[in-house]
């Protein structure tokens, strides 16, 4: 079923009445619906009124006060409807004032039939198409007022000729008052040093093609240049012919700010990484050092304990061996706070793991106070008031990466020179609900009420550009919630600042393992095999358990071998990380292959480096001991495991 097109109303305006009749009876035999036949101006805009035609024949000459063209302004006015003159007159006045009125046809009496229908058809089509296109171009600028960039539109010679509300927010000027005026004089645009570019507007129409600015700086009304932005600028062509040019821009001194933020964390990642590397790298040195020192230690110390039972020893050779023993022991001493050192670098860099067991409080301040002394040194002094509090349910790299941030910005809202005026503190209580609470309190310049309700937010920072991330508050925020705690913050300006954690404790049964080592009645004496890459190392464990029958490899693939002829070994000391096999690796195949010896696997590590090898230490059972080493560490832990009898 198909549906008939709506018949073209017409009306007719003609105060003759055999014309109009005429007229009428004409377009009904064409077709046409004849609203009405009306002979003055007043009778026109009524029939209008209740029906607006598709087209209206326009006697110019017609009764009343207003003749046909003023009568044909208000109709269009109004109703936009599409005028068709049909009149005698077309001298040239009338045909001038005619056309004022933008009619649609013009034709003179008397008129054609065929010239009648013509004019109607053309018109209704003209008007059609007009409200289309008029549709277009209102559709068009209401979505150029949209966009949420600013946009800016230039004619030939470059003066602008239309801008969107967000273009008159950026440049600080409105629409009227930049029409007709010269782009580069509205739009200014200049490097970060402050040389001036061109115009892209300038450029666009100069070049003919599209020109893209990554970074610019906008020059604003007030000479305020610390808006960023990103355009572009292309000629506007049409059929080939140049009309004018378009530049789209957006403010992006946020973004902009937020990569270099970005790139910063991403940096501070990378030298996590890097530092989880080193650390790792220098542990096996450190153990060499370590332990053949303290085995240099116990030789000299008995070599002195024998020349001095000897009547005829010098004094001179005692004193001298003495000072040895002394700069040993002070060797010794300056590797062990190396140590220390490297152990709580690898602890900062360590992979992200989910929490298990929990942590002793006070550890992970001490950790924290030891990392972040050197932020104090010249900045204030630093005490603590730890009250005895249960352990809670987390790691304590995670914690203590928390107090390292609060330490680091209570230290940076302290100016340096005047240590004994200002104090950063860090308390520890439990509450009314039993929840572990740790305060870190400073005297510094405090955080401003407006900056409080944001300090939690990513990115956000009070620092000076270049001098904090503004990501440390944010991920310990983060941590703590994590963790089932939380982290809040009081500060008042120029009086100081406390952040306080609250955590709840660990159930008792993650907080009653007992750690004690077990008691050694007597010395045994054992048959170990030792797997490392480090030749240096696997001599000095052989130093330090000399007095066991120690067989050395450095390469895991052939202890395998080694282990399907000779098993009997009471203990294996493996590596972690090695180049042709991991200790992973070689612990999975033992399993596989020998499942009994499993158990007698301990690992010496310089630390895990990967989430995988912290994970698969933190999921074997057995034994492990750090790089580097102590000689009473690792006979005391040979011992231990010798008495527990790992040996089946």
């Amino acid at each position: 079923m198909t549906t008939s097109r709506p018949r073209t109303s017409v009306l007719i305006v003609e105060d003759e009445g055999i014309i109009a009749q005429n007229l009428r009876e004409l377009l009904i035999g064409f077709g046409y619906d004849v609203l009405g036949i009306a002979s003055t101006s007043d009778q026109a805009m009524a029939y209008a009124s209740e029906r607006c035609p598709d087209v209206v024949l326009m006697d110019i000459r017609i009764k009343g006060k207003l003749d046909g063209i003023a009568t044909a302004e208000l109709l269009t006015k109004q109703f936009a409807v599409p005028i068709v003159y049909l009149t005698a007159h077309a001298d040239a006045a009338t045909i001038e004032r005619a056309k004022q009125t933008q009619p649609f046809g013009y034709l003179t009496k008397p008129v054609r039939p065929d010239e009648l229908r013509s004019a109607i058809e053309i018109a209704r089509y003209k008007c059609a198409m007009e409200i289309r296109l008029r549709e277009r171009e209102r559709w068009l600028a209401t979505t150029m007022r949209s966009i949420a960039d600013a946009v800016v539109m230039v004619d030939l010679a470059g003066r602008i000729t239309f801008l969107n509300p967000a273009a008159e927010t950026l440049l600080g000027v409105t629409q009227s008052e930049a029409l007709g005026r010269p782009a580069r004089e509205v739009v200014r645009i200049h490097e970060a040093d402050g040389t001036p570019l061109e115009a892209p507007l300038d450029r666009a129409l100069r070049e003919g093609k599209v020109h893209f600015l990554a970074e610019g700086v906008l020059e604003g009304r007030g000479g305020d240049s610390s808006v960023i932005i990103s355009d572009s600028a292309a000629p506007v062509i049409d059929d080939k012919r140049l009309l004018g040019a378009v530049m789209v821009f957006g403010d992006v001194t946020e973004q902009k700010r937020l990569q270099k933020q970005i790139e910063v964390a991403d940096r501070l990642a990378s030298l996590g990484t890097m530092a989880a590397g080193v650390a790792h790298e220098l542990n096996n040195p450190l153990a060499v050092v370590v332990g053949n020192g303290a085995v240099v230690g116990e030789m000299l110390g008995r070599l002195l304990s024998r020349l001095a039972s000897e009547p005829g020893a010098g004094e001179g050779t005692v004193r001298l061996l003495r000072d040895a023993i002394d700069a040993q022991q002070d060797i010794v001493s300056a590797a062990n706070r190396i140590a220390q050192i490297v152990r709580d670098l690898r602890g900062f860099s360590r992979p992200e793991l989910p929490a298990s067991g929990s942590l002793n409080v006070r550890e992970a301040i001490d950790w924290a106070l030891r990392t972040t002394a050197q932020e104090f040194r010249h900045r204030a002094r630093v005490s603590t008031k730890l009250g005895n509090v249960p352990r809670i349910k987390g790691d304590e790299t995670r914690v203590g990466q928390i107090l390292v941030n609060l330490l680091i910005n209570a230290a940076h809202a302290i100016a340096p020179g005047n240590v004994e005026a200002n104090e950063v503190s860090i308390a520890t209580r439990t509450d009314d609900q039993g929840r572990v609470v740790i305060e870190v309190t400073d005297t510094g310049c405090g955080i401003p009420p407006e900056a409080l309700g944001r300090i939690f937010d990513p990115f956000f920072t009070t620092k000076a550009v270049g001098t904090g991330t503004g990501l440390g508050l944010s991920i310990s925020h983060g941590i703590a919630a994590s963790m089932g705690g939380t982290l809040t913050v009081d500060s008042r300006v120029g009086q100081g600042t406390t952040f306080r954690l609250t955590f709840p404790a660990a159930a008792e049964a993650e907080t009653s393992a007992s750690t004690a080592p077990v008691s050694i009645a007597e010395q045994r004496r054992g048959r170990v095999l030792v797997i490392d890459d480090e030749d240096a190392v696997l001599a000095v464990v052989a130093r330090i358990l000399r007095d066991h029958e120690v067989v050395c490899l450095s390469d895991a693939g052939q202890a395998l071998a080694r282990l399907k002829q000779d098993s009997n070994f009471d203990i294996i000391l493996c590596d972690l990380m090695m180049p042709k096999m991991t200790g992973m690796e070689f612990y999975e195949k033992l399993l596989a292959e020998r499942p009994e010896m499993a158990p007698r696997v301990v690992f010496v590590t310089g630390g895990a480096i990967t989430a995988k090898s912290d994970l698969f230490l933190k999921t074997v059972p057995n034994e492990r001991i750090q790089k580097p080493f102590g000689l009473g560490v690792l006979r005391a832990a040979v011992q231990r495991i010798l008495a527990e009898g790992h040996r089946p």
